[in-house]
């Protein structure tokens, strides 16, 4: 069932185990707009470049998920996104969450060469880039409260969480809710 067909019938639900209801809302504001992406002056009908339309995405996503009180790093000072291996976003996340909060957490943007530990990271994007590694980065991120993101159907089979598909110039997502409830989120 598509996720804007769920979202018309039911309101999102916040809490553990509700990341696909918790995710439509973050489908119906993007779709209403894209909040932290500035739109190009004199282009009213021009898509949004897809590494901008990504990086408001994985901000949405931390407004809706929940993390397990008892992880490492729920309850820190901040929220902290981040992108395994080579970054594709050229600043793209950095604009987008500058001077955000949630729930009055700062969030912030982190590159790491190695999956990272618990606590380290909340949301992490595996590039199609990292395809090489994948299988390896997110066997070992299974079980850790990260919301893992990426950028194909294979990354879902791999056990990814959430990744996103293109349909025409529209960028889209999936949720893994499997892979969801192993992470306890």
């Amino acid at each position: 069932m598509p996720i804007a067909s769920q979202a018309q019938r039911r309101p999102p639900i916040r809490g553990p185990g509700r990341l696909l209801p918790a995710l439509t809302g973050v489908a119906l504001l993007l779709a209403c707009g894209l909040p932290g992406v500035p739109a190009r002056a004199g282009e009213t009908d021009a898509p949004y470049p897809e590494y901008q339309v990504k990086a408001a995405f994985l901000y949405n996503f931390t407004r809706y998920v929940e993390w397990p009180p008892e992880a490492p790093g729920s309850a820190g000072p901040g929220i902290v996104l981040g992108v395994l291996g080579k970054d594709p976003f050229q600043g793209a996340v950095e604009d987008v969450i500058r001077d955000r909060r949630v729930e009055g957490r700062p969030l912030s943007w982190k590159r790491f060469e190695d999956p990272p530990r618990p606590g380290e990271c909340h949301v992490l994007f595996i590039g199609s880039a990292e395809h090489a590694r994948l299988n390896k980065a997110l066997e070992k991120l299974k079980t850790m409260p990260i919301l893992t993101v990426g950028e194909s159907e294979a990354f879902g089979r791999a056990g990814g969480i959430a990744w996103f598909r293109l349909e025409g110039n529209r960028v889209r997502f999936v949720i893994n809710l499997d892979a969801a409830r192993r992470a306890g989120l």
